[in-house]
């Protein structure tokens, strides 16, 4: 199997993976909680779209004669970057706004171990590239849907993760090593996604001391491996707190074991990629949000309204200002000179991203203001679906 269809992965999922919400342990994610149901949908349109001839030449690209989804082929140019933009707003825009895709973050991790691991092993002499390699093929033969793990509890922020105080547990850490893998104990939180996908890469959350080098480790893990445990947001359960108690993962699995000195690397570079990954599905949302103010300014009279008209040319400069951004941190990339792969402009993925959290407050003030109280008191789709009230509404 190389690329899934929509059917074969729903089926994938449906396994024993221990997933809680709202307190009750839900046996099948695609069909026994609503919010974890329209998750699954979600994902589903990635593979619906890879299948799709519309989207083929996009999503799909040949690697050793097997088709595979683009985005789990490295990056190595400006080209690429912009592609993986592109199939971001695709799926994006076709969900509504929403990240779209089965593989969202996780590939921001898989990519950011891609050129670490190199450096590792050209400094240190490790063997990571060789695994990293071997479960990027593992990848292309199974196509997955996969989470990335990053956020730890972090307990007193003050303190490094050695020298918590309460518990060694607030950030995950290796517990023991052996000579086919290691054990892994502790917790990962809002893990976007996690409950419906089929593979999760951690990495550590922050750059460590020679003190903290047992939290200095990275892997990649199935979600039903025994002992991981996620415990779903109350009434969505999409972000979900991951739970590892005394988790084994196999040596050819793990790409960080110990060596402290890389563990911020790998934090900045898969920041780089989320950066553009992030930037990219954010200009899908604001295209809705200017989408939906021009709406309503029509709906109520108020388009040629000069203060409205004034609002509206601000939401538009916000969005194309932050696509324009996002753009240029994909054309002018960073070629690396270990792994020969392409990464975004760090300064202006960062600037985008501040110009997007920076001004959304006040693009969401601006949409309020222009759809007055429709915006609170809006019945529910469910009402206009009911035959004896859509009519009336």
């Amino acid at each position: 199997m190389a690329l899934k269809t929509w059917q074969e992965y729903l089926e994938s999922i449906r396994d024993d993976r221990k997933v809680y919400v709202d307190g009750k342990r839900i046996k099948d994610v695609t069909r026994d909680h609503p919010g974890l149901k329209r998750l699954a949908a979600l994902c589903a349109s990635d593979y619906m779209l890879a299948q799709d001839p519309r989207y083929h030449d996009l999503l799909v690209e040949k690697v050793d004669g097997e088709e595979v989804h683009f985005v789990l082929v490295p990056p190595r140019t400006a080209d690429d970057l912009m592609r993986r933009r592109q199939i971001i707003q695709i799926t994006a825009r076709i969900c509504l706004g929403a990240p779209g895709g089965a593989k969202f973050t996780g590939i921001d991790g898989l990519n950011g171990v891609a050129v670490v691991s190199r450096r590792m092993d050209k400094q240190l002499g490790t063997n990571y590239v060789e695994r990293f390699e071997d479960y990027r093929k593992f990848c292309h033969q199974t196509d997955p849907a996969m989470a990335l793990a990053m956020t730890d509890v972090k307990g007193d922020r003050s303190l490094h993760p050695s020298r918590q105080k309460a518990h060694q547990d607030y950030y995950l850490r290796i517990v023991d090593r052996r000579s086919d893998g290691i054990m892994v104990r502790g917790c990962k939180i809002h893990i976007s996604m996690a409950p419906c996908c089929n593979e999760m890469i951690v990495l550590p959350c922050r750059a460590m001391g020679e003190e903290d080098k047992d939290y200095a480790v990275a892997f990649a893990l199935p979600i039903d491996t025994e002992g991981i445990t996620m415990i779903g947001n109350a009434d969505s359960g999409v972000h979900a707190m991951v739970v590892f108690d005394d988790v084994f993962v196999p040596r050819e699995r793990v790409f960080l074991d110990g060596e402290w000195q890389f563990a911020g690397e790998l934090v900045y570079m898969f920041g780089n990629y989320h950066r553009l990954s992030a930037d990219a599905y954010k200009y899908m949302q604001l295209e809705i949000m200017v989408g939906l103010a021009a709406l309503m300014a029509e709906y109520n009279g108020l388009e040629n309204t000069s203060h409205v008209r004034d609002k509206l040319a601000w939401l538009a400069m916000y969005a194309e200002g932050t696509e324009a951004l996002g753009k240029a941190a994909a054309q002018n990339c960073v070629i690396d000179p270990e792994s020969g792969l392409a990464y975004p402009n760090i300064t202006y993925s960062n600037v985008a991203k501040f110009f997007f959290a920076d001004n959304y407050h006040q693009a969401e003030k601006y949409l309020q203001d222009i759809t007055g109280g429709i915006a609170a008191t809006l019945p529910s789709p469910a009402d206009l679906e009911n035959p004896d009230t859509a009519p009336m509404i």
